[in-house]
């Protein structure tokens, strides 16, 4: 399965949007009896650049989330406090 580039940066954009892989693939107009290799290639093919596209997307957002949290935790508040401490330990466990 191959996309242009411009499609790469749309699975980017709507991977960083948190969108649903099937609602990516809708959008992208990938037919129906193409939508399970666009998901295993987007998800588990490391060597693909839908899987590069769809995970920095993602993890772009979930880096921005991230320093939001810790930012906002640094200032003293106490729903974003827990989160941080949930982001340190989670942490320690992939050492």
């Amino acid at each position: 399965m191959k996309l242009n580039d411009e499609q790469i940066e749309q699975l980017q954009e709507y991977a960083a949007a948190l969108m649903h892989i099937t609602e990516i693939a809708i959008l992208l107009d990938i037919e129906p009896d193409k939508r399970t290799l666009f998901e295993m290639k987007c998800k588990q093919d490391v060597a693909s650049p839908l899987y590069k596209a769809f995970n920095k997307g993602r993890l772009t957002t979930k880096l921005d989330l991230r320093r939001n949290i810790i930012k906002l935790a640094k200032a003293g508040s106490p729903a974003a406090e827990p989160l941080a401490i949930k982001f340190i330990n989670e942490q320690m466990i992939d050492k």
